[in-house]
């Protein structure tokens, strides 16, 4: 997957951005929000992410780099 490739899969006030939410990026993979959290919990699961702010009010968010290295480590094409 390409940037332009994943950039066509957000809405257009999005492509812009070079990260993206938990709920975006859970979208762009195909697996609930719930699931991406518990793979943060997990070491080694998921794509990379970094954490903004601090305590309850901390936001994390996904490098549009980092989805498209995760899916392209993850999901290999003949």
């Amino acid at each position: 997957m390409t940037l332009e490739e994943l950039n066509f899969l957000v809405p257009i006030e999005q492509r812009s951005c070079i990260c993206l939410n938990q709920s975006q990026t859970a979208h762009i993979l195909g697996v609930s929000s719930s699931t991406l959290s518990n793979w943060r919990l997990e070491d080694g699961i998921g794509p990379e992410y970094k954490k903004v702010g601090n305590g309850t009010r901390s936001r994390v968010l996904y490098p549009k780099t980092a989805i498209i290295d995760w899916i392209s480590k993850t999901i290999k094409t003949a």
